[in-house]
């Protein structure tokens, strides 16, 4: 058994540093292997690296430069997939760690929803402030200027100023909203993937 050894590891030494090649038949055919054919391919070859790019061309190849280029856009496709894959592998360990069942998944849906109720119901305190702000700001402004007078710039300031409130906070509503509609859409996904992973019917 332990002649053998040498060997062995001689074998899988020359595994772990096989090349890839890529050749074209005289037929135009793209052909993929470990080693190059004993006659030299009509249009050339070249190895490829571990990533699929050409790391090295034969004599007499012609890969065009539109080839170089499917081949690159096939391997970034190729690293997307497998970036993808291992962000959806971390994701669904992630949810696995967190919950336990369906209805934790449910709770802490609802523990999301209540702090962005809350923020509504101060972003509402704000919006009428800042609307009874404009409306004596404007009345004021209408007052002076219906006597013939130049408004204080103290109103005029004040009417600048609750627009300004009024567009900000009217914002950051909407991205409230926004966030519990993404918070309902997120637990549901949520829901559905634990379901898959634990096997559910």
């Amino acid at each position: 058994m332990r002649a053998l050894l040498p060997f062995f590891l001689f074998f899988v030494s020359l595994g772990t540093q096989a090349a890839t090649y890529r050749w074209v038949d005289e037929n135009g055919k793209v052909h993929y292997g470990d080693v190059l054919p004993s006659q030299t391919p009509s249009k050339g070859g070249a190895e490829l690296d571990k990533q699929g790019r050409v790391k090295k061309d034969s004599p007499g190849s012609l890969i065009s430069p539109a080839e170089r280029r499917r081949m690159e856009e096939a391997r970034v496709r190729e690293e997307e997939a497998r970036r993808q894959a291992e962000a959806q592998r971390r994701r669904d360990q992630a949810l696995l760690t967190t919950f336990v069942s369906e209805d934790e998944i449910d709770l802490a849906r609802d523990r999301a929803l209540e702090q962005e109720v809350a923020r509504l119901r101060g972003l509402s305190a704000r919006l009428t402030a800042a609307s009874e702000k404009l409306t004596y700001a404007n009345g004021q402004i209408s007052h002076y200027m219906g006597n013939g007078m130049v408004p204080p710039r103290t109103f005029t300031q004040m009417k600048t100023e609750a627009e300004g409130e009024l567009a900000a906070v009217n914002a950051q509503i909407l991205n409230s909203q926004n966030s519990m509609q993404d918070i309902k859409l997120r637990a549901e996904a949520d829901r559905l993937r634990f379901r898959e992973l634990k096997g559910y019917r």
